[in-house]
C-alpha cells in the first residue's frame, strides 16, 4: 500500500532522500511496485511509498552484496 512520503521511508529505513532518488533512477526501486505519482500535470509530482515493499527490495539486494 502506497502510504509513506519519501521523507517518511528515508526515516524508516534510515537512509537519505538522495539514496531512495538514485535507487529509483538506478532502476532498483520501480514505480508501481515501490511508488507511485500523486497528482496529474505537475512536473515533479510527490510520491507516496510502500515502505515494506522497499524494505524488502533493500534487504534483498543487501543480502546479495554481502555474500
Amino acid at each position: 500500500m502506497f502510504t509513506s512520503t519519501t521523507r517518511e521511508v528515508a526515516e524508516l529505513l534510515r537512509v537519505s532522500d538522495a539514496t531512495l532518488r538514485r535507487l529509483r533512477q538506478g532502476g532498483v526501486l520501480r514505480a508501481g511496485i515501490h511508488y507511485r505519482a500523486v497528482g496529474i500535470g505537475t512536473k515533479r509530482p510527490p510520491l507516496l511509498w510502500n515502505h515494506e515493499s522497499v524494505e524488502e527490495t533493500l534487504a534483498k539486494r543487501s543480502r546479495r552484496v554481502l555474500a
